[in-house]
């Protein structure tokens, strides 16, 4: 799939990220790394290579073994995003990634850690019992 242009990214990231809030569980995967050229000119490896960032949901194409249901076809599908960044747009895309990112982020529930923090103090009381 060919990298999209940056307005169709971020068009395409924010009804990902509102589609993911409005489930009851989901990922989105962002990540963002350089994209080496493969010439080999001097002038190139001096200059900063542009940036390539991909965003994706969790779903994968596999089955999963430990699901006795099989699942249909159209919830397996995998979402991915990608587009290319040179440097001279760096600041200008960051600021309105930041912005897309923020507001698909704004659905989100909290993680409630009560119940991470009760299950580890009833481990360290039985720990202290034994010994």
């Amino acid at each position: 799939m060919p990298p999209l242009a940056h307005e169709q990214f971020f068009t395409s990231l924010a009804d990902l990220l509102s589609k993911t809030s409005q489930k009851a569980r989901g990922s989105v995967f962002l990540t963002q790394k350089p994209l080496l050229s493969t010439t080999t000119s001097s002038d190139t490896t001096s200059s900063q290579p542009s940036i390539l960032i991909r965003a994706t949901d969790g779903n994968t194409n596999a089955p999963n073994p430990k699901t006795s249901k099989v699942q249909k076809k159209s919830t397996l599908s995998k979402i991915k995003l990608s587009t290319v960044v040179a440097p001279e747009e760096l600041e200008a895309f960051y600021a309105r990634y930041a912005e897309v990112c923020k507001a698909g982020m704004a659905g989100l529930k909290k993680r409630d850690r009560k119940k991470v923090k009760a299950k580890k103090a009833g481990a360290g009381k039985a720990a202290n019992a034994k010994v």
